[in-house]
């Protein structure tokens, strides 16, 4: 188990970053979406 340690400790770290990545990714793009629509909603207004 301890010879496989390192391996599963990378994988963890790998795993959890791309969930990080893919959130903030997903974040980013709800908050450009959000002010695309709130522009669009003054200068009809």
């Amino acid at each position: 188990m301890l010879s496989h340690f390192p391996i599963i400790l990378i994988e963890v770290i790998l795993c959890f970053g791309g969930v990080l990545l893919f959130a903030g990714w997903q974040l980013r793009e709800l908050k450009k979406l959000r002010k695309e629509r709130e522009n669009k909603q003054d200068t009809s207004s």
